[in-house]
């Protein structure tokens, strides 16, 4: 069974939270946030199609360069990435929950 387009929504908005919390705690290597985003990805994944897939992955990956990175340069090419991925992948969901409920 598929989750519905609530729950997807919710995960998203809990996924954003540990996001944020990451992006305001860069380079501190928090192993709890790292934990969190690793349970947000493998949830968000039954929703997804093989390009927001994809997308998640590269989003998890410039969330763990942003926690792991203490060079400051390293850091803002991993913000930067992180907020694109963060825009693309929120879109990437809507138009599937709007697909989902036009069908």
């Amino acid at each position: 069974m598929r989750p519905d387009t609530d729950e997807l929504f919710d995960e998203l908005a809990q996924l954003d939270l540990t996001l944020n919390a990451i992006a305001a705690q860069p380079g501190s290597a928090d192993l709890p946030l790292q934990q969190s985003l690793q349970r947000h990805v493998r949830c968000l994944r039954i929703f997804l199609d093989i390009d927001a897939a994809q997308v998640l992955h590269d989003l998890s990956d410039a969330a763990q360069r942003v926690l792991e990175t203490r060079d400051a340069a390293t850091c803002a090419a991993a913000m930067r990435d992180l907020a694109r991925m963060r825009a693309l992948l929120d879109a990437m969901f809507r138009r599937q929950a709007a697909q989902a409920s036009a069908a």
